[in-house]
């Protein structure tokens, strides 16, 4: 199986100037973006070649004994930088956001493909639980700041760049992409060429129809695994391409596992039973529940997390006993009606997951799984 890694050594000594960008690329630089720049000594606020900033957080020894590498990046970062392809390539206008107020997490790279042509690629979720509770806002919430802020930062970068723009994000970075695109305005929007979101979520009813998102629509390129939760969530008016992943279940959410052909993903017919089933159920549990019940619940789940003092899941999960311990304690302590309203949610959900198993079933179609 060939992943993104794979595909920088095959294609790696080609400049994009040679034969242009293509969905593997995008993808590359969506997840580029994850790269934690705002713990090196020199984030690239200036345009600086991706070697030199690969070279710089390769070096930087606090990002490996503190976890900031996550899956494959650190893998990633040394075939780029290394590589013909993006190692010339240019990064720059660094933006990073975290406010526990607000409830968002945001963070933004530009990469100059050429002297009037710029990738702009938005982070998706990071491992903080605040990063967790924007998640969970926008199944209730529109915009949310993050979606607010990749517009401006948008328009920004267009007002500073000549030429031509792409965008791109994977998970909550493709909705951020897609989102910036829509409403960046349509002087920006005119000069944006294409708009790459892999599997990221859609948007509510009011966004879908916005003369924005209409305009955007044709230009995006939205790509999905097989078994796609985040990808799925509410909706889309553009086509979903599915592509393979060597991962089962929640795991084909992670990029590196998507198969690449050439320059491009190992296309499938559609996504599984699973998928489907589990789309149906969640999306009937979030339209038989009011705005304001879901906020009730993200907010309960949220205080139940931060209660106990761990500031990532990472943190949750190295000491899982004491977390367990503080949620549970936190659960006795609410009041009667936050506690019943969030065990409503929850039969909701399991009335929804178990109608959705008894009309469809767990098992897939015949030929689903066939590829493109």
């Amino acid at each position: 199986m060939s992943g993104l890694i794979d595909y920088i050594a095959w294609r790696g000594d080609i400049p994009i100037s040679f034969d242009g960008l293509n969905e593997a690329d995008a993808a590359v630089l969506a997840r580029f973006s994850y790269c934690p720049f705002e713990y090196l000594k020199s984030p690239p606020e200036d345009f600086v070649p991706i070697s030199r900033t690969a070279q710089l957080a390769l070096e930087d020894g606090r990002l490996e004994s503190e976890g900031r590498w996550k899956l494959q990046d650190r893998e990633l970062m040394e075939a780029m930088g290394a590589s013909r392809r993006f190692g010339t390539l240019e990064v720059g206008h660094f933006m990073d956001r975290f406010d526990e107020k607000l409830q968002t997490q945001f963070s933004a790279i530009t990469v100059r493909l050429g002297p009037d042509r710029h990738f702009i690629a938005f982070r998706g979720t990071d491992n903080t639980v605040v990063g967790w509770k924007e998640d969970l806002n926008m199944s209730f919430l529109c915009p949310i700041p993050g979606q607010e802020t990749a517009a401006e930062y948008t328009r920004a970068a267009a007002e500073t760049l000549g030429g031509s723009l792409v965008l791109g994000g994977h998970s909550k970075g493709g909705n951020l992409a897609v989102f910036a695109g829509a409403f960046c305005g349509e002087e920006t929007q005119g000069r944006i060429e294409a708009v790459y979101n892999f599997d990221g979520p859609g948007f509510f009813d009011n966004i879908l129809e916005s003369a924005g998102y209409t305009a955007v629509c044709p230009k995006i390129h939205t790509y999905v695994p097989q078994f796609s939760v985040v990808g799925m969530l509410l909706g889309r008016d553009e086509e979903s391409r599915v592509v393979h992943s060597t991962q089962s279940g929640l795991h084909q959410h992670n990029i590196y596992s998507w198969e690449v052909l050439g320059t491009r993903f190992v296309r499938l017919g559609t996504v599984t039973g699973g998928s489907r089933l589990l789309d149906s159920a969640l999306k009937g549990w979030i339209a038989q529940m009011t705005p304001e019940q879901f906020e009730i619940f993200a907010d309960t789940i949220y205080k139940l997390m931060t209660d106990t003092n761990a500031s990532t899941l990472h943190e949750m999960r190295e000491h899982w006993l004491e977390s367990a311990i503080s949620m549970a304690r936190s659960v006795g302590g609410l009041d009667e009606q936050t506690r019943h309203a969030v065990i409503e949610c929850l039969k909701l959900l399991a009335q929804n997951a178990g109608r959705e198993v008894k009309s469809r079933g767990w098992r897939e179609r015949p030929g689903e799984e066939k590829r493109d």
